[in-house]
């Protein structure tokens, strides 16, 4: 499933005036999530024909094993879209040899993994990527900002994981914050339950000035099947105006 949304930052991002961004989030790649779902996965990002691509976190669900076994890395390397592709932590990735498998994804995959740090692409706009909450050492937001210098005039794009506080990307001053891990609940009646624990489990809102999307995901976590939720990815249009 294609998740379309329209989104307008009320700032300027220099000579791009809009941009398609293709956002995936809890692919679970493993044993059960193998080669042939990371193809599947790729070609339907592709199709989409984005300008940028973010994963939100949990691109591998536990062993690094399966995915070099099987050269996982040859599927996402046919991501080439104009402003490059990135992602944050999810908390999966610190589920067993944490950084070899953040490290795989950053030099073989060429994603690249943005870890309490800020990236400023094409003098344009900011991409902000938060370690995910389980990582002991995480820094607060307003931190990251001010240790990044970064210039809140540009628009700023937050990835992280978890939505538990939609609060603090509000109150810093992002443009668009993005999550994933809820999987919106992926078997009913926990759909319920998330909704419950979760400003938003599933879905947009606009909070203030910025513009809030998490998704479901695209893959699965525990049992291998939904019922009740759908898998997605997000596809946002965005537009620029300082008008």
């Amino acid at each position: 499933m294609v998740t379309q949304k329209e989104i307008t930052v009320e700032k300027s991002a220099g000579d791009i005036s809009s941009m398609r961004i293709a956002v995936v989030s809890d692919i679970h790649l493993g044993y059960l999530i193998d080669r042939r779902y990371a193809k599947k996965y790729v070609d339907l990002i592709l199709e989409q024909e984005p300008d940028l691509v973010l994963f939100v976190g949990d691109i591998i669900d536990a062993e690094i094993a399966p995915i070099v076994n099987q050269k996982m890395e040859e599927e996402f390397l046919r991501l080439k879209p104009r402003y490059g592709v990135y992602s944050c932590t999810g908390n999966h990735e610190y589920r067993y040899e944490a950084e070899t498998k953040i490290k795989w994804l950053n030099d073989e995959a060429n994603i690249k993994m943005i870890r309490d740090s800020a990236v400023l692409i094409d003098s344009s706009f900011y991409i902000v990527g938060r370690e995910d909450y389980v990582n002991p050492e995480r820094d607060s937001l307003e931190s990251i900002l001010e240790n990044e210098n970064v210039d809140k005039s540009f628009p700023m794009i937050v990835l992280n994981h978890t939505p538990d506080n939609l609060v603090e990307e509000m109150e810093n001053g992002a443009d668009i914050a993005l999550y994933g891990h809820t999987h919106d609940g992926q078997v009913f009646p926990f759909n319920i339950f998330t909704r419950m624990v979760f400003e938003v489990s599933r879905g947009y809102k606009k909070k203030e000035n910025t513009h809030v999307f998490v998704s479901s995901g695209v893959g699965l976590s525990g049992p291998q099947y939904r019922i009740g939720t759908k898998s997605e990815i997000v596809v946002l249009d965005v537009t620029f105006s300082d008008n």
